[in-house]
């Protein structure tokens, strides 16, 4: 038996996002992850960067517990609906400007309904942090912080 095992939890449905989810799921991409540019322009990630995001948002769907899969979606639902409302708009998320989103998200947040959001959003920064070049992007250079003279504490 190796040292190094890997445990991969098997898919329990054929589809972990449906069609509306799935546009869901990309519209709070966008604006969690926006930029503001020059002029206040709002610039979301790239379509690349946002399609990975959502495919391993699926397939994290695809595998997690009836209770998990329940809880997220739920929340995508409350805030998809719920937060076009702070920006007096009707409809979903998806249907607002890369601006727009980015308001009524913040808007949303300051509410009692932000732990619907702290789901959503925790759930999209640790798959939208994977990505190989989210590194890059925080500055991180691979380099250890600390030297390994410093680090040459006797362990018990």
């Amino acid at each position: 038996m190796s040292s190094k095992q890997t445990y991969e939890r098997m898919r329990e449905r054929d589809v972990g996002l449906g069609p509306w989810s799935e546009r869901a799921v990309r519209a709070v991409i966008e604006a969690i992850f926006a930029r503001e540019g020059e002029g206040g322009d709002v610039t979301p990630p790239s379509a690349e960067r946002v399609t990975w995001v959502t495919g391993e948002i699926e397939d994290f769907m695809a595998r997690a517990s009836g209770r998990s899969y329940a809880i997220v979606l739920l929340s995508l639902v409350v805030v998809s609906f719920v937060a076009p409302l702070f920006v007096r708009r009707l409809g979903t998320l998806a249907a607002l400007t890369p601006r727009e989103r980015v308001e009524a998200l913040d808007r949303f947040e300051k509410t009692g309904l932000a732990p619907a959001m702290l789901a959503v959003k925790a759930l999209l920064s640790v798959h939208y942090y994977e990505h190989p070049d989210a590194a890059r992007e925080v500055g991180y250079d691979g380099a250890c912080l600390i030297s390994s003279s410093s680090s040459s504490a006797a362990v018990p």
